[in-house]
This record gives C-alpha cells, sequence and structure tokens, in this order.
C-alpha cells in the first residue's frame, strides 16, 4: 500500500525561518477554525502577533501561486488569527511545572531572547530574563514605530511567554548592575545572551559633531517614547535599509515637510524592503540612491546642510563592500537635521568582567553550530551573535539557543546544529498553473498617506472575516493532495480521464505526483474503488461527520422532517455558518453539514445521509462559473444524477436530492439566502414524507 509522501514540504513552510505550517493554518481559517488556526501559530512562533504586523513574509515570496496570480496573503491571514483570538488565547495561558533544578538566565527581552525563555519554560527549566530597558521588547518595543507596530501588540505575545512561569526583572544592565559572575553566583547553571544590535553607527566625516546630526535608534527610541526634540522642516536621512525608512517615516509624522533618504546603493540594490519604500515615496519622502556622505554644512555648530557625493559602486567583484565615488560630482542638500541610519552594533558591556571574548569590535566570538561563546555555559543567539535580522529569524535563533541551551544542562556538552534544509515540491510546473483558475488576492487596505502622515496611528487595516475566509481559499494546498491506495487501485484510468490538470498517471495502479496535484478531489470522488484520498480534506467521510451530529440528539427528538444540507464552505462569509450545532438542528430539522467544495462529494456520501434517516437532501455549491477547480461543477452535476438514478432505483425517489447554486445576487446576504433555502426544503422534504 502507497501512503502520502510526508517528506515533500510546501514551499512556504519551507521558506519560512520556524516552519510555520503555513498550508495547515490558512486551511484552519478557511473552515472558520480560527482556534486551530492560533494554535498552529504559536507551536511554531511565540511573536505571532508581532509578525503578523512586520514579518517580511518569505512565506509569501515562496508561495506557489505567485506564478498564477498572487500569493496568498499569509501575514495578513496571521494578523487576522489572533485579532479574531484573543479570549482563547488568554484562556489557553498556564504556567508550567519547574521539573529540573538547573536555572537559566537570559540577558535581553527581546524576540530571541524571550522566544528561548519560552521553550525552556516549557520544557521545565526556571528562566528568569534580565532587562535593562523598564520594559520587555527588546528593539521590537523600543525603535518600531507605532504606525508599524503598537506596542499592546508586543505585549500580547510577550504576557504569553510570561505566563508560562518566566521570570522578569526590568531596569537591570548586566555588566553593570550585575555582572555574568554575579549570575553563577546566584545560581543559574546556564546564561544566553540575547542583547540584539541597540546602538547606532556613526560616520567619520567633516562636521559630524554637530548639533542637529542624530543617530538613527536614540532617534526612533524618543520617537516611541514621544520626547523627540523638534527636527525641523527639512530631514536628511543617510541610509537606504528598513531602519532608515522607519526614521524618514517617523521624520515626516514628526512634521517635517521635506524629507530625502540618500543612501549608497542603487534603486535595485536597495536592502529595505520594496513595500517600505513604496510606502515611504507614497507618503512624499524622496530617495536619492547611490549617494554617499561627504561632509555636513554646519554653521555655529548647527547642521544647515550636507554635501553627497555620487557612489559609482558599493560593492566589489568578490562582493564584499568597497564603495567607490565620483569625487568629483557633488551634491549639496540643506537640511535642518541629518540622521544617520547606517548600521547598527552591540552594547557588550554585558561581558565586562567576563571571560567572554570579542571576535571584533561589536561582535561575540560565537560559534554557529553550537550558539556557545568562548566562556563555557555562556551562549548567545539573535543579532549579537549572528548579526542584523527580521523578528521571524530572531525567533528561529531563540528557538536554536533553547535547544542548545537544554542540551547542555541535560549533558554537559554543546550540542551541534547543522542547518536544517526541507526538501520541498519546487516549482509550479507551467502546464499546471495555466489551468489553475485566477482568483484576485484580497488587497489590505491602507489609509491615505496624508492622513497617515499626520499621526503614529495603525495606517494599515487588517482583514475582515470575509476577507480572510476569501483569502484564505486561495491557497493551493500544495503537497496535501491525493494519493492512492495500490492495494485497491484497479488501474481503470478514471482518474486520468478526470482529472482537469492532466497530473493523473496510471502504470499498474494511479500516481498524482505532489509537484503538480492541485488536491480538487475530482479523482477521489469519481475512483470506483473508492482507492484514492486526499491529504488535507475528507473524502468518503460524510457519513461519519453526519452521524456524529446527529447523535448529539437522542433519535426520538430528531425533528421530521429531517434535511441534510451540503453547503459549499468556499462561499461561506462568517464561521457562524461553519460549524453546525445541534440546537439549530432540532429547531429547523435541517443538518448542516458544511464541505470544502461540494464537488468532492462521492455517490456514496451523497447517500450516505439516507442510510442515518434523513427525509431529503440538498446540494448547495457554488454559483455557475465560480468553483475553483474546473470541471468540477460539470463533474458534480453528473454524481447527482447518478445518485439520484440510485435513489428511484431503491423506491425513495430521486426528488429527495436537489442541487442548488448558491445566489448569484451580490445585494442577497447568505443569511437570507439561507432562510429562503430553509423554507423550501422544508417543504420539499414535508411534501416527499408525507406522499
Amino acid at each position: 500500500m502507497r501512503v502520502a509522501n510526508e517528506c515533500l514540504t510546501a514551499p512556504c513552510s519551507a521558506a519560512c525561518p520556524v516552519q510555520t505550517d503555513t498550508r495547515g493554518y490558512a486551511d484552519a481559517v478557511a473552515r472558520g477554525d480560527y482556534e486551530r488556526a492560533l494554535e498552529l501559530l504559536l507551536e511554531a512562533n511565540p511573536f505571532s502577533s508581532v509578525c503578523g504586523r512586520i514579518c517580511d513574509h518569505p512565506c509569501e515570496q515562496a508561495c506557489r501561486r505567485s506564478k498564477i496570480d498572487a500569493p496568498v496573503g499569509l501575514r495578513a491571514l496571521k494578523r487576522f488569527v489572533v485579532e479574531h483570538t484573543g479570549e482563547h488565547r488568554r484562556a489557553r495561558r498556564a504556567r508550567q511545572p519547574v521539573l529540573y533544578p538547573e536555572r537559566v538566565a537570559i540577558v535581553g527581552a527581546g524576540p530571541a531572547g524571550l522566544t528561548a525563555a519560552h521553550d525552556l519554560a516549557r520544557a521545565g527549566y526556571a528562566v528568569t530574563v534580565f532587562e535593562r530597558g523598564d520594559a520587555p521588547g527588546g528593539m521590537l518595543g523600543a525603535t518600531i514605530p507605532r504606525y508599524r507596530l503598537p506596542y499592546e501588540v508586543v505585549r500580547e505575545d510577550i504576557d504569553d511567554i510570561l505566563a508560562l512561569g518566566v521570570e522578569l526583572r526590568t531596569g537591570v544592565e548586566i555588566g553593570r548592575d550585575v555582572t555574568l559572575d554575579d549570575l553563577r553566583r546566584e545560581g543559574f547553571s546556564a546564561i544566553l545572551l540575547a542583547t540584539g544590535l541597540s546602538e547606532s553607527h556613526s560616520l567619520t566625516i567633516p562636521g559630524i559633531g554637530s548639533e542637529g546630526v542624530l543617530l538613527a535608534v536614540p532617534f526612533l527610541e524618543a520617537a516611541r517614547l514621544g520626547t523627540t526634540t523638534p527636527v525641523g522642516d527639512r530631514v536628511v536621512v543617510i541610509g537606504g535599509g528598513n531602519v532608515a525608512f522607519d526614521v524618514a517615516r517617523t521624520a515626516r509624522r514628526l512634521g517635517a515637510s521635506e524629507v530625502t533618504c540618500a543612501c549608497l546603493e542603487s534603486r535595485e540594490e536597495m536592502p529595505a524592503h520594496e513595500w517600505e519604500i513604496t510606502e515611504a515615496l507614497e507618503e512624499g519622502i524622496q530617495v536619492m540612491p547611490s549617494w554617499g556622505p561627504r561632509a555636513i554644512v554646519a554653521e555655529e555648530g548647527r547642521v544647515r546642510g550636507i554635501e553627497l557625493k555620487k557612489c559609482l559602486r558599493v560593492f566589489d567583484e568578490e562582493g564584499r563592500f568597497a564603495p567607490t565615488f565620483d569625487e568629483g560630482h557633488i551634491a549639496t542638500l540643506l537640511a535642518d537635521s541629518v540622521i544617520l541610519a547606517v548600521g547598527q552594533r552591540a552594547d557588550l558591556a554585558c561581558i565586562e568582567g567576563s571571560s567572554v571574548q570579542i571576535e571584533r569590535p561589536g561582535r561575540l566570538r560565537y560559534s554557529e553550530r553550537t550558539m556557545a561563546t568562548s566562556e563555557p555555559g555562556v551562549f548567545a543567539c539573535g543579532e549579537v551573535a549572528t548579526g542584523p535580522g527580521s523578528a521571524v529569524r530572531a525567533v528561529a535563533d531563540g528557538h536554536r539557543a533553547a535547544r542548545a541551551v537544554a542540551h547542555y544542562l541535560e549533558t554537559g556538552e554543546l550540542l551541534e546544529q547543522a542547518p536544517v534544509t526541507h526538501p520541498t515540491l519546487g516549482e509550479l510546473p507551467d502546464a499546471v498553473a495555466e489551468k489553475v483558475r485566477r482568483v484576485a488576492p484580497v488587497a489590505l487596505r491602507h489609509a491615505p498617506a496624508e492622513a497617515r502622515v499626520t499621526d503614529f496611528g495603525d495606517f494599515e487595516a487588517g482583514y475582515s472575516e470575509a476577507e480572510a475566509l476569501r483569502e484564505a481559499r486561495r491557497c493551493l494546498a500544495c503537497a496535501a493532495g491525493a494519493f492512492a491506495d495500490d492495494d485497491r487501485c484497479a488501474g481503470c484510468l478514471t482518474c486520468v480521464r478526470v482529472c482537469p490538470y492532466g497530473v493523473a498517471t496510471v502504470d499498474k495502479t494511479a500516481a498524482m505526483p505532489e509537484e503538480m496535484c492541485q488536491a480538487c478531489g475530482l479523482c477521489a470522488a469519481e475512483c470506483p474503488a473508492a482507492a484514492i484520498a486526499l491529504q488535507r480534506f475528507g473524502t468518503y467521510r460524510m457519513r461519519e461527520e453526519l452521524s456524529a451530529l446527529l447523535a448529539q440528539i437522542p433519535e426520538s427528538e430528531l425533528p421530521r422532517p429531517l434535511v441534510v444540507s451540503y453547503c459549499c464552505l468556499f462561499e461561506v462569509t462568517s464561521r457562524s455558518f461553519v460549524r453546525a450545532h445541534p440546537a439549530d438542528l432540532a429547531e429547523t430539522g435541517i443538518a448542516r453539514v458544511m464541505v470544502p467544495c461540494v464537488a468532492r462529494l462521492s455517490v456514496p456520501d451523497i447517500l450516505a445521509p439516507y442510510e442515518l434517516g434523513a427525509d431529503a437532501v440538498v446540494i448547495i455549491s457554488c454559483a455557475d462559473g465560480e468553483c475553483m477547480y474546473p470541471t468540477a461543477e460539470q463533474r458534480l452535476a453528473g454524481r447527482v444524477r447518478r445518485a439520484k438514478a440510485l435513489l428511484d432505483e431503491i423506491g425513495l425517489g430521486a426528488e429527495r436530492l436537489d442541487h442548488w447554486k448558491t445566489h448569484e445576487s451580490a445585494e442577497v446576504s447568505w443569511t437570507a439566502f439561507w432562510e429562503i433555502s430553509k423554507r423550501k426544503l422544508a417543504q420539499t422534504a414535508v411534501k416527499e414524507t408525507v406522499g
């Protein structure tokens, strides 16, 4: 018997630094099971609220739907889930028991350190996190502008972690208030350094000490606290990364009317995310690529402008940073403030008085494989060890650090962690991509640029429920397609004949290559031997689902007539219709069964309700031409005809089975349509039962 290949990973999950089951949570959202989606998110990423706002979403960049129309909006779906499961999230919080005597100290309450704290606490260790600031969150809470990441979002993730029993000590600066040796004496068996990159680099150019020359990190920290000094009307930001654009967009919100970002890189080389640059341009920020700072122009010690020189090349032939300039090509910009966003480094005061060694200024000597520093029992993770990176990569490093520390505490030895690779399906073949139905993505709504630069309010609206459901259903369910049971397959070629994507093949038995299969389920529904199943969607399981629903009501109390309604899940715009409730059945006499595409229903699925005592069955599918899968509507219609013929043969009558399309008018809500359907179904069932 051949079973599904579980070795291949969907590209979206493989691209995620923490290997989130992206396909799984998209499916859970599509089914209206937001709590299940939250569990999948938090299992991989304790900073899911943060990543729902600011993740650089490499999963979307790897999404195979990009070849068809546009990637699935996975980051926005993540935000939707965490924003619609708050009560469930708070209820699931529980203190973890301490199982081991060893204690762990973590220096730094950013995403890397707190992720490690989360994992170690769940593993049974007592963990204390030391944070020199007044509040946890690291750079997430201290510098990322509020319009991108409100602090209450950061705090939501952190509260989950602290609820495990993690102790947090704020206002404690390791290396100055307390040394690493003090932590040893206090009884900590292992120490993890996760201090991040908290200091901005400066430049050595004339005039750099002038009043009005600012560094990015202190500037952003002051802006978060509301203590920024006036920046003036004209601001020049030096740098082309995401921090530079945070600075520029913050300066606009602080009242600057002319903001320019100048950077060494060409427009194509700029390290900032493209969406950051686009949003900045919308807000009136000017961009000057391929220009580098030459000198600050000052009068009486105060900035008046900056001289820039043309950058011809940033990197040499070996890809090393080695900029070259045209010293004769100079531009001068007037400026009331110049803000430097040219990189960050670590403050390594935490290791003062210890034997932890420094590799070079601002960087620890550190083993990438073992995460150990030069002092036994002292480990490092996050940007202090790896250099600049995204929040989700810091989370991934925190997971690795927790494994390294736990192994050391258990064995006294270092754990070698080689880079993990995940075999994926690869790119969607052209021949399949051209047959997949195009479905436009649900665009996120942004406040108009002229309005959003007036304050630090959240300018991006999250998905509504209807939008999230619609977007989740765009997922192709990669690596979750059909597979055949070799022991039951007769090699009859039915699957080859019905597959709308030309995927199925038969060489003695059927095969549906995972890199091509679109999980439409038509082969499973049509297979005469019931030899094909889907990895994600249930086939030949309607009897089980319906039995479970009917079992919740005593048989003597089942209403008559009893109507079973198979409804297309892809048409629902609220999860209030997704989950059938016994009270609804008792009141209406209609047992509603939601199916992720009713075209997957086999003839046995359609007939199963009659075996359980139903008086009538209705199938409600998409409006004409709206089904996600080619030929599915025609195939379903054929199965309905076959089921009707069988009902006639056994004497029940074909009239007890009906197949409707959802209302095609957008002006009629699903609720109104359902009420109309309910009345018609009841009338039909009464007529057939009495007649």
